[in-house]
């Protein structure tokens, strides 16, 4: 006899509020190594070849580190808005299949299938789940189209099948 699959369909529109998520948690994944050494390498320039005391230079690198994150949170958000609105796939309702096989999204007439072998990484925000098929592309779930439910089913399926060390659930969600 053979044994049922363990099987969840959701569906729902991506809002841009989402999509401005999503490229903020990429990009700022992709910042935890640049802005720190910057920031360093401008306090040693001030400290050393500018002849600031120590305080000073800390106190500079501080305000610049502020006012890099402020203006990298309003070029995430106005790049994702940007992109959102080019992008007419985004915006239309999305199908997702997660199996023990992979993941199915359908999009109008447009399916895509991927293994669980081609997820490099998985993971899980506050309030979405991030399936990276490549560097920079990811297969968004926002958490408020899953039922409580649903929700379990999809972590034993992730824990079933994804390789471990591309998996980042939420700690108090495994």
């Amino acid at each position: 006899m053979e044994e049922k699959k363990e099987t969840v369909s959701v569906s729902g529109v991506i809002s841009e509020e989402m999509f401005q998520k999503f490229m903020a948690y990429h990009i700022k994944a992709l910042n935890k190594v640049a802005l720190p050494v910057i920031l360093t390498a401008f306090f040693l320039l001030v400290w050393f070849f500018v002849n600031l005391n120590w305080i000073v230079s800390l106190i500079l690198t501080v305000i610049l580190w502020g006012m890099a994150n402020w203006m990298l949170a309003k070029s995430i958000k106005s790049r994702a808005t940007k992109e959102y609105k080019s992008n007419r796939q985004i915006r239309n309702e999305v199908f997702l299949t997660f199996d023990e096989d992979g993941i199915r999204q359908k999009r109008l007439k447009s399916e895509t299938f991927w293994e669980w072998d081609d997820i490099i990484l998985i993971d899980e925000k506050r309030d979405l789940f991030l399936f990276y098929v490549s560097k920079n592309t990811a297969v968004l779930l926002p958490k408020n189209f899953l039922v409580n439910h649903e929700m379990t089913k999809l972590r034993k399926i992730i824990h079933n099948n994804a390789l471990t060390q591309k998996v980042k659930l939420l700690e108090e969600a495994v």
